[in-house]
């Protein structure tokens, strides 16, 4: 009526073994989603940070022109708020009109909430590179751990909703990029394109991915044996490239009437910023 002790024995050792196969071809998710539940507790031990109400002010004014709505609604906003990205600053406006996002309490544990699974996200895609990058399982778990661990990055994944999700995006960039040259398709290079263009909206700096990738792919072109090969990475090339713009342009509204000047006059003011040319950095 009941099987033997050896056979019951060996099925315990046969489940022990697959648990243990399992937790290790899956020892990054599982880190990340024991973060991410802390997280989800953290998340409403954090105040409001500085910026916090300037930057729903900047997603508000360019909701309010995507919908055509009076400019006159709109907050008062500096010269310079312009151009800032709204990639991410969007959705998150668009997360406060949930329902029980009434109480500004709310809205901001929601807003903290989000910010930091983006970055939770990114660390995934950090632990995904850097076991692509080597081949080795614990080299990946330790570069997981040396990003999710760092303790202003760790701060700062909840309460900055400008430069975090800005490293987490380029950090997604980066291992889809990876991923594109690995797989070398359309539609990867593709993904990597999208990914580009919201990384440049997020942060001028971003662009500095777009020619790092081209000039790459500019080697392979040059290893390439013969044309038909040639005419597929100079295809997947412009396909990048394509992609990356056309997104840019999608989830920038103050390019839409301009993409040109807007992108220049973006990168002249990354350059010199008025808050850089007000207060002095002090170092040692």
């Amino acid at each position: 009526m009941f099987p033997p002790l050896r056979q019951i024995s060996r099925q315990g050792l046969d489940r022990s073994r697959a648990a243990i196969k399992f937790s290790t071809a899956h020892s990054g998710l599982l880190i990340c989603a024991l973060f991410l539940l802390a997280g989800l507790a953290l998340a409403g031990d954090y105040g409001v940070n500085q910026d916090e109400q300037r930057q729903r002010e900047i997603a508000t004014v360019n909701l309010n022109y995507i919908l055509g709505q009076d400019p006159t609604d709109n907050p008062p906003l500096k010269p310079s708020d312009r151009f800032y990205g709204v990639a991410f600053e969007l959705p998150l406006l668009l997360a406060e009109r949930l329902p029980g996002m009434d109480d500004y309490h709310n809205v901001h544990r929601l807003r903290l909430t989000l910010t930091h699974v983006f970055f939770i996200i990114a660390a995934f895609c950090c632990y995904r590179l850097a076991y692509q990058l080597f081949g080795n399982r614990l080299i990946a778990i330790l570069a997981l751990l040396l990003f999710l661990l760092h303790p202003r990055i760790y701060a700062h994944s909840y309460l900055n909703s400008k430069d975090l999700p800005f490293l987490s995006m380029f950090v997604i960039a980066l291992y889809l990029l990876e991923r594109a040259f690995r797989r070398d398709t359309m539609a990867a290079f593709a993904l990597v394109g999208i990914a580009t263009g919201v990384l440049v909206n997020l942060r001028m700096a971003g662009i500095m991915l777009l020619p790092a990738a081209l000039a790459l792919r500019g080697l392979d072109l040059f290893y390439a044996p013969a044309w038909p090969q040639r005419k597929h990475i100079l295809l997947t090339a412009g396909w990048f490239a394509l992609t990356a713009g056309l997104t840019f342009y999608a989830v920038t509204p103050y390019a839409w009437a301009n993409p040109i000047a807007a992108l220049a006059t973006s990168l002249d003011l990354t350059a010199n910023h008025p808050v850089i040319a007000d207060v002095s950095v002090l170092f040692q």
